[in-house]
């Protein structure tokens, strides 16, 4: 199960998502975001405690991360890219030289030495 759990502190929310980040939480994964950027100028992700990632959980990543860059905001993952998230990003072939190009602030999580 994907539980989350949202902590603001001043201009920084940290989103703190737990279990399978699988197609059959990705509504409830996407819901997790809703909001996630209002009243702040900057969301980290904890993923310390997740267990499993697919390919759609990268995609709500990335819509995400496009969010954040339009809002002029800020999106980043708590502390050192965990495992699972690694593993996911290079089978996935989502690993990436440069971001899009909405990556004002370079900030992909896809950059290869960038996780």
């Amino acid at each position: 199960m994907a539980n989350s759990k949202k902590k603001k502190s001043g201009d920084v929310r940290t989103l703190v998502l737990e279990g399978d980040l699988t197609i059959q939480r990705a509504a409830e994964i996407k819901k997790a975001f809703d909001g996630s950027f209002d009243g702040v100028k900057k969301l980290v992700l904890n993923l310390d405690k997740v267990d499993e990632i697919d390919l759609s959980c990268l995609q709500i990543f990335c819509s995400a991360h496009r969010t954040s860059a339009k809002m002029e905001k800020e999106l980043v993952i708590d502390g050192e890219c965990p495992e699972v998230l690694k593993k996911v990003i290079e089978s996935a072939g989502f690993t990436r030289q440069t971001g899009c190009s909405k990556d004002y602030q370079k900030s992909c999580f896809w950059i290869k030495g960038g996780i």
